[in-house]
């Protein structure tokens, strides 16, 4: 994966979708991260990305649709959360830690980053 600390080109495409990224939030975009912001990436935040790069591989009409449908947003990006957090686990044996870092990827999925397309617990549940 190729990371460029730039704007992705479909920023605007985000923003006009309602989306509101952070200032540190990365993006996918073919093959490439790009990182606005230049911050270290944890591998964590890597292996939801490489889920979102494969998704549009196998997708072509992956931009389209997640910034269009709802809920094939929220389908694909459960499905990064869940790889993310299945990595955690794997590479943290504490169950706090777990605790703290599921909860704190459900506050992201829910939060305007993602244009608040599930509410927190709900988050929670399709994360686990």
């Amino acid at each position: 994966m190729k990371i460029l600390n730039e704007q992705p080109p479909i920023l605007d495409k985000l923003l006009k979708a309602g989306l509101k990224p952070r200032e540190t939030t990365v993006f996918v975009y073919g093959d490439i991260l790009y990182n606005p912001s230049g911050v270290e990436i944890p591998p964590d935040i890597l292996v939801h990305e490489e889920v979102h790069i494969r998704q549009q591989k196998d997708n072509k009409d992956f931009l389209e649709k997640y910034l269009n449908d709802k809920e094939y947003r929220l389908k694909v990006e459960v499905e990064a959360f869940r790889e993310q957090y299945k990595f955690v686990c794997e590479m943290l044996k504490d169950r706090n830690y777990r605790a703290k870092c599921l909860y704190s990827l459900a506050q992201e999925l829910a939060s305007s980053v993602y244009g608040e397309i599930i509410n927190y617990s709900e988050a929670i549940n399709k994360i686990k």
